[in-house]
């Protein structure tokens, strides 16, 4: 009997946190320059962070791993579905991709910004350079699609199917919440699009 990954919300969260940290590690060896091995580095450092928050939510009832081992086969083939063939299909997948996990994640736990208890001062502090290193990725890729049409249009199709493995783990994880989920997905990563000139 296949698992229900509808009830490891917490632990699928965690994993796909982890994944996210080790497909930014790829992203070292494959950087054009020092400047750009400098800037990931920071955004691999604020990444392992957010990792530890979602392990620590995930062990709250107890060990996390079997939630983790459990989403685990579902996260690891859509990776393999969209492995990145260069720097900027690697770089779009950490910056579209990589928001795409988090939404669903964030959706599927509930909204941070609601949560019970209050962010501490120092997590409060964390996600804020978490958002500033992801920020530079950002403003990196849209600098070279701004500057190379044929890249763009590269980038555009490899959007596509980054959506479209975010769709393929909100059925796997929604369960009944699937379509909302599903179209959420959709509807931001157009934005993002949008915002990058990719959309059309």
């Amino acid at each position: 009997m296949l698992p229900d990954l509808t009830e490891s919300s917490a632990g699928a969260a965690a994993y796909a946190a982890l994944a996210e940290f080790e497909r930014l590690t790829a992203l070292l060896p494959l950087a054009p320059g020092l400047a750009d091995r400098m800037a990931v580095a920071e955004v691999i450092a604020q990444r392992y962070a957010r990792y530890r928050e979602l392990l620590e939510r995930a062990g709250g009832a107890g060990d996390p791993q079997p939630a983790m081992t459990a989403a685990a086969p579902a996260i690891e083939d859509a990776r393999r579905r969209v492995e990145s063939e260069d720097w900027w299909q690697a770089l779009a997948a950490a910056v579209l991709g990589g928001a795409l996990t988090d939404e669903l994640f964030e959706i599927m736990l509930g909204d941070r910004a609601e949560a019970a208890e209050p962010e501490q001062e120092g997590a409060a502090s964390a996600d804020v350079e978490a958002k500033a290193a992801d920020a530079w990725a950002a403003q990196r890729l849209r600098a070279a699609l701004a500057d190379d049409p044929v890249l763009a249009a590269r980038i555009a199709m490899w959007g596509r199917r980054l959506v479209g493995e975010a769709i393929v783990l909100a059925r796997e994880f929604g369960g009944e919440r699937y379509p909302e989920l599903a179209d959420r997905l959709a509807a931001s990563h157009a934005r993002r699009l949008e915002d990058f000139g990719l959309a059309g």
